[in-house]
């Protein structure tokens, strides 16, 4: 899900029950066009984003805000000086929502894989629910993001293979972004989680994910990233990440990154009575490396791994409402599935299919 990424201030300790304050805020990650209040009301300040799905790491094009903490203090997006007024600029960040205290989201997507006619054809259906709460901790300034969420997948198929109607995803993921200078940055993430049909007790129904990243801003424009994500797959244990972020206009963004490339584009936005912009439609291409790996009771002596793998080509179309429900909706082409076991040999090939997925964020 390409969501745009959401910038939260998050409030001393002992003012969580005062209101939001009514400045913009900056929204550095560059999903979206941009609208932003003078840096000096934003530097010092504790600032949290959105983080993509916990449970599948760098799985969502919009989740990947790997550099954007990164964007040079006294600079805008159109170059070097510094603002001296809190006018709202079109090239500038999307002022988003500020919720005080600690509850800043709660998502909720489901994602459906048609099954096919023949031997070869697997169904699936997915619902996941997450919430993103935000602490300043271990400082105001380097805020850690924990993001406890629960999915339950369906299977259709294939009848001769042991897997179960479904399984569970239950983790929480525990994200720290950190600004070392106006161009460097770090974004760490660990996702502790149990992943299993919950009908047996394999010691590897628990399993750890994360990733390592760091970006480094060259230009405004131009962001370069690098670092590893842990899968901790059956057979995919360690992934790179690396690549390029453009943004050559406030309308366009382009994820040049591997595993997760994305194309996106803006084609409408609202202005409210204050002359911000409340709202914004915007269209998108991506990739995705789909799946996951589950411990499940297949009726043998021990429990075993069932792992998942699919590519994906998806289109989508995303809604952002200030103060509002964001939605989206997305279709796709998944390819390249393949459904192994830990004990049982050969794998299976899945035939081809195409994918639905909506959402839902308040």
């Amino acid at each position: 899900m390409p969501a745009l990424a959401q910038v939260v201030r998050l409030p001393p300790a002992d003012s969580a029950l005062l209101p939001a304050p009514a400045v913009a805020e900056a929204n550095p990650s560059g999903i979206g066009p941009e609208l932003s209040p003078p840096w000096q009301l934003w530097e010092n300040q504790s600032v949290a984003y959105q983080p993509g799905a916990a449970a599948r790491v760098l799985e969502e094009p919009g989740g990947r805000q790997l550099p954007s903490q990164l964007i040079p203090p006294g600079r805008d997006l159109s170059g070097d000086q510094r603002h001296t007024s809190a006018e709202p600029q079109e090239q500038l960040e999307m002022p988003l929502d500020v919720r005080p205290g600690m509850f800043q989201q709660l998502v909720f997507e489901g994602t459906w894989l048609a099954r096919t006619s023949g031997s070869k054809s697997m169904g699936q259906y997915d619902l996941e629910l997450k919430s993103v709460l935000a602490v300043p901790c271990p400082t105001p300034d380097s805020p850690l993001l924990i993001v406890p969420g629960f999915a339950v997948h369906y299977f259709d198929g294939p009848q001769h293979l042991p897997i179960p109607p479904r399984v569970y995803d239950a983790y929480c993921q525990f994200r720290w972004l950190h600004r070392f200078g106006p161009q460097l940055g770090v974004d760490l993430s660990l996702v502790p989680g149990v992943y299993s049909d919950f009908q047996q007790s394999y010691s590897e129904a628990f399993r750890w994910t994360g990733y390592a990243a760091a970006a480094w801003t060259v230009r405004a424009e131009w962001q370069l990233v690098a670092g590893v994500g842990y899968f901790n797959r059956l057979d995919v244990k360690l992934l790179p990440i690396g690549g390029l972020i453009w943004k050559p206009s406030p309308d366009d963004r382009w994820e040049l990154l591997f595993p997760k490339p994305a194309i996106m584009r803006r084609v409408a936005y609202r202005r409210a009575s204050d002359g911000t912009i409340d709202r914004e439609d915007w269209l998108y291409l991506c990739g995705e490396f789909g799946g996951g790996t589950w411990a499940i009771d297949t009726g043998a002596t021990e429990p075993d791994l069932l792992d998942i793998k699919d590519y994906r080509l998806i289109a989508g179309w995303q809604r952002k409402v200030l103060g509002g429900i964001d939605s989206r909706v997305e279709v796709g082409y998944v390819f390249g599935r393949r459904i192994e076991f830990r004990n049982i040999d050969p794998g299976f090939t899945c035939s081809d299919t195409v994918l639905l997925r909506a959402g839902v964020t308040y």
